[in-house]
C-alpha cells in the first residue's frame, strides 16, 4: 500500500502499537507542530518544576535566575525543538523506517529531561537522559495507540501553551510601566533636593588600592575623587560577602537582625533606603553587575522603580533553560583542551572568543554604565531628583578582563594552565596551590581592580559633562574585600572577618555647590551600616529617617539630624559572617551549619570571635596591620579584650548562634 503515513495519520490511528519501527514520512508542518508543542510543554514543565522546587523543597530560596525565566525558558525550548523537528523531518525522509520513529522518542525524552535536571540537579545529565529515553520508549507507543485523543490534546493545548509565556512576558512589562507611572504621580521632594548616586565596587579590598597606600597604581580615579570630597581610611563592611553587606547598607540593620543568608533573600521586615526615598518623591533606579547576590531575587530591589540585573548578550538568554546551560557548560570544559593542542594554536583567538560568548557572561562595568546613562537620558521628569545604585562586579572571580582591556600587572599573556586557574579560581581547592600561584591571582585581581577604576572614571567624566554632578552626592564604597592566603587557608571572601575582607574603601563626594571647600580624611573607624542614615541626612530627611545608625556627615561637621559629637573615636564597627567555605557542604552541595563569626573594629584594635572551641583573636592594627600576632592571651591586653567582648555582646544582643543565619 503506497499511502503516506504522516504524523497526523499516525496520531489518529487506533489500536495497539506496531511491534517495531514502521515506515513514516511525516509532513513538514506536522513535524514542526509536534516539535513546537513538545518545546512549549518542556519549557512550561521546567518553569513549574522550578517554582515547586523553590517553594516547597529547596532550602535555597534564591533563584539565581532572571525574573524573565518564566517566559524565556518556554520560548527558548520552542526555538530549540523547532530546529530539532526540522532535523527530524529530514531524518524521517532519509530513513523512513527508523528515522521519525526514533525522533519522536528522542523528542519525548527531551520533554521529560528538564524536570529531572531541575528536581535532582546533582545527578549526571547523561544518567537522566538515558532514563528519559527509557520512559519515552514506553510512553510514545501508548500515545500512538490513542492517536485521535492525542491529536486533539495537542491541537487544543497548543494555543494556551504558546499564550502563557507571552502573557507572563506582558505582565512583567506592564508591571514595570505601572511602577514607573506611580513614581511619576508622586509629589516632588522639596525644591533643591539633591540627587544621590551610590556606587558599590563589589569585592574591591581597600588593601589593594593605591588610594590607601598600595604600591601598584590601581585606583587613579578614586584618588582624584578623594581630592574632591571625604575619604574614610578605616571603613568597615558589615559582612565579608555581598548580600548581607548590601542589605545592611540599604536598611541600617546588622546582619543578625536581617533574614539574609547564603540561601535566604532579604525579606520585607525592614524598610530599605530605596523604599524610603521613593515614598518621598525620589526617582529610584538600580543597575547591578553581581547577578548572583544582587539580582531581584535577593530582595535588594525593593523600592527601586527601575532595577536592571541580568542582560542577554550572546547565549545568555538561552542559558536560562537548564538543557542549554548544561550543554554550554560541557563546551566550556572542552575549550581548554582545544587551547592546549599545539596543532590548533592558530585557532586560539577564535577559541577565546567562543569562551567569552558561550560561558563568560559577566555583566561588566561598561554595561552597567550604559544602562545608567541610558536611564538618565530617557527620564521623562528630569527635574525629579534621583537615588541611583550601581553595583560593579568586575573584580569578582573569575579575575578575567573583558576582551580588549589592558593587562597592567603580571604577564600580559598567561599560559593555558594559568588561564584555567584564573577561570576556575572560585571553585578550586586552595590548599593545593603551588607557591607561584598566589602572585598570578593577585596580578589578575589587581588588573580587574585597575580596569574597574578606569570604567568608574569614564562614568564620572560623562556625568561631569552632562552637568549631573553639580547637584549629586556621590558615595563610592565596596561591599567587602578579598583574601589571598594572607592567613592560612583563607581565600576569596565570605570566609573570615580579617581586615583583608572587611576593610573597604569609602568616599563621599559632595555636589558642586556643596559648602565643603577642602577635601577631608576621616581616620576614625566607621561602618557601612551608617550609609542609610547618612544619605537621609544629606538629602534633608534625617528627621523622618527610620534607619538606625548615625550620619557620617558628623565626621565633617555637617549633620542635620544630630549635633556633631566631640572629637574622639566613633563607636566600634561590627562585622558578621557565617563562613561559606567550599568544603563546608553536605552531600547535596548545600552549606552546612557552622558557628558564625563576629568581629569588632574599634580604633587601632580588631577583635574576632568565632566557635567557642577556637581561640579569640585580638590584633593591635597600629603595630600589626597584617593581623599576624594574636595578643588575646597577653595579660597586658586583658583590659582591651574585656572591653571588646562586652561591646560585641552589646551590639549583637547576646551570643551569635547559627539559627540567626539559617532561618
Amino acid at each position: 500500500m503506497n499511502r503516506r503515513l504522516t504524523v497526523a495519520t499516525d496520531l489518529e490511528s487506533e489500536g495497539s502499537p506496531p511491534a517495531g519501527p514502521r515506515t513514516e514520512r511525516p509532513g513538514l508542518v506536522e513535524a514542526l507542530v509536534l516539535s513546537a508543542w513538545c518545546g512549549l510543554v518542556a519549557g512550561l514543565l521546567e518553569v513549574g518544576t522550578i517554582e515547586v522546587q523553590k517553594r516547597l523543597f529547596d532550602p535555597n530560596k534564591l533563584y539565581h535566575l532572571t525574573r524573565h525565566f518564566v517566559w524565556l525558558i518556554p520560548l527558548t525550548y520552542l526555538g530549540l525543538f523547532l530546529a530539532l523537528g526540522f532535523l527530524g523531518w529530514i531524518v524521517g525522509r532519509v530513513a523512513p523506517r527508523r528515522g521519525w520513529w526514533s525522533v519522536k522518542r528522542f523528542l519525548c525524552a527531551l520533554v521529560l529531561l528538564p524536570m529531572a535536571l531541575i528536581a535532582f540537579p546533582r545527578v549526571y545529565t547523561l544518567a537522566w537522559l538515558v532514563l528519559a529515553l527509557g520512559v519515552a520508549t514506553k510512553l510514545v507507543p501508548v500515545l500512538e495507540s490513542r492517536g485521535r485523543w492525542t491529536r486533539r490534546v495537542i491541537l487544543a493545548s497548543f494555543p494556551p501553551a504558546l499564550a502563557i509565556p507571552l502573557i507572563l512576558a506582558g505582565a512583567l512589562w506592564l508591571g514595570d510601566r505601572r511602577r514607573q507611572a506611580e513614581v511619576d504621580a508622586r509629589a516632588m521632594p522639596a525644591t533643591g533636593s539633591p540627587n544621590v548616586l551610590l556606587i558599590v565596587l563589589d569585592t574591591v579590598a581597600a588593601g589593594h588600592l593605591s588610594l590607601y597606600g598600595y604600591p601598584r597604581p590601581t585606583s587613579g580615579t578614586l584618588v582624584e575623587l578623594a581630592g574632591r570630597g571625604i575619604r574614610f581610611d578605616a571603613a568597615q563592611a558589615a559582612s565579608s560577602w555581598t548580600l548581607p553587606s548590601h542589605a545592611t547598607m540599604f536598611t541600617g540593620r546588622w546582619m543578625h537582625e536581617l533574614s539574609v543568608g547564603w540561601l535566604n533573600p532579604l525579606d520585607g521586615s525592614h524598610s530599605t533606603l530605596a523604599e524610603f526615598l521613593a515614598a518621598r518623591g525620589y526617582a529610584t533606579a538600580g543597575f547591578v553587575g553581581n547577578t548572583m547576590y544582587c539580582s531581584r531575587d535577593s530582595g535588594l530591589n525593593r523600592g527601586f522603580a527601575k532595577y536592571e540585573d541580568y542582560i542577554f548578550p550572546a547565549f545568555t538568554a538561552p542559558k536560562t533553560a537548564v538543557m542549554v546551560n548544561r550543554l554550554l557548560a560541557v563546551l566550556g570544559k572542552v575549550l581548554p583542551f582545544v587551547e592546549a593542542r599545539p596543532e590548533l594554536l592558530p585557532l586560539q583567538p577564535y577559541v577565546q572568543r567562543a569562551w567569552q560568548s558561550l560561558v563568560f557572561d559577566r555583566k561588566d562595568a561598561a554595561s552597567v554604565n550604559r544602562e545608567f546613562l541610558g536611564w538618565l537620558a530617557g527620564r521623562g521628569d528630569s527635574a525629579r531628583p534621583f537615588f541611583a545604585f550601581l553595583n560593579y562586579s568586575d573584580a569578582h572571580t573569575p579575575y578575567e578582563l573583558p576582551e580588549g582591556r589592558i593587562h597592567r600587572f603580571g604577564e600580559a599573556q598567561p599560559d593555558d594552565r594559568q588561564r584555567e586557574l584564573i577561570r576556575r579560581w572560585g571553585e578550586l581547592d586552595k590548599i593545593r596551590l603551588v607557591e607561584r600561584d598566589q602572585p598570578l591571582l593577585v596580578d589578575a585581581y589587581d588588573d580587574c581592580v585597575a580596569d574597574l577604576d578606569e570604567q568608574l572614571g569614564k562614568l564620572m567624566d560623562r556625568l561631569q559633562r552632562l552637568g549631573v554632578l553639580g547637584r549629586t552626592w556621590v558615595i563610592v564604597a565596596s561591599d567587602h574585600g578579598e583574601s589571598f592566603g594572607e592567613h592560612t587557608g583563607v581565600f576569596c571572601h565570605g570566609t573570615s572577618l580579617y581586615q583583608t575582607e572587611v576593610h573597604v574603601p569609602l568616599l563621599i563626594i559632595p555636589p558642586g555647590e556643596s559648602p565643603i571647600a577642602t577635601p577631608r580624611v576621616v581616620k576614625e573607624t566607621v561602618s557601612l551600616r551608617d550609609i542609610a542614615a547618612t544619605i537621609t541626612d544629606l538629602v534633608g530627611l534625617a528627621a523622618e529617617s527610620p534607619f538606625p545608625g548615625e550620619s557620617l556627615a558628623r565626621t565633617w561637621g555637617q549633620c542635620a539630624g544630630k549635633p556633631a559629637p566631640p572629637s574622639g573615636p566613633i563607636d566600634g564597627a561590627l562585622s558578621e559572617v557565617l563562613p561559606g567555605l567550599a568544603n563546608n557542604i553536605d552531600e547535596n552541595g548545600l552549606p552546612l551549619k557552622s558557628w558564625p563569626l563576629g568581629a569588632l573594629k574599634d580604633g587601632e584594635w580588631s577583635y574576632i570571635r568565632g566557635n567557642p572551641r577556637l581561640p579569640e583573636e585580638l590584633f593591635h592594627l597600629s603595630t600589626d596591620g597584617g593581623e599576624r600576632h594574636n595578643v588575646a592571651r597577653d595579660p597586658a591586653s586583658r583590659p582591651i579584650l574585656d572591653r571588646m567582648r562586652q561591646a560585641l555582646d552589646r551590639l549583637t544582643a547576646g551570643p551569635l548562634v547559627p539559627q540567626r543565619f539559617n532561618r
